[in-house]
C-alpha cells in the first residue's frame, strides 16, 4: 500500500488593519502562548470555516451586556446624585 503524499496547501496573504495598541496586545498574547500571530489568526479562520460560524461576544470586560452596563451606569449616577438607593447584599 503506497503512502499518501501530503502536499502543503498554497498560501495567500491577508492584510487587516487594527488599532496599533490592540495589535501589540495580541502579539504579546501570542508570544505568551508560544505561537506566532499568523498561526493563531490562521487557526481562528480555519475554525470559523470548519464550524461555519464566527462567535463574538458583546459582553464588556466586566461580563455585562451593553444593556446591563447602561443600567448599571444609570443606577450609579442616581446614587451619586442622591436620587437612588444603595442596597448592600446581606452578609456583605
Amino acid at each position: 500500500m503506497a503512502a499518501k503524499s501530503k502536499t502543503k496547501p498554497e498560501k495567500a496573504k491577508l492584510t487587516v488593519t487594527v488599532d496599533k495598541a490592540l495589535k501589540e496586545e495580541f502579539a504579546q498574547l501570542c508570544e505568551d502562548i508560544g505561537l506566532p500571530a499568523s498561526a493563531v489568526i490562521g487557526a481562528l479562520i480555519g475554525q470559523a470555516v470548519r464550524k461555519q460560524e464566527v462567535k463574538l461576544s458583546s459582553l464588556d470586560l466586566n461580563g455585562f451586556t451593553p444593556k446591563e452596563a447602561a443600567e448599571l451606569r444609570r443606577r450609579v449616577k442616581e446614587v451619586s446624585e442622591g436620587r437612588g438607593n444603595l442596597y448592600l447584599k446581606a452578609g456583605a
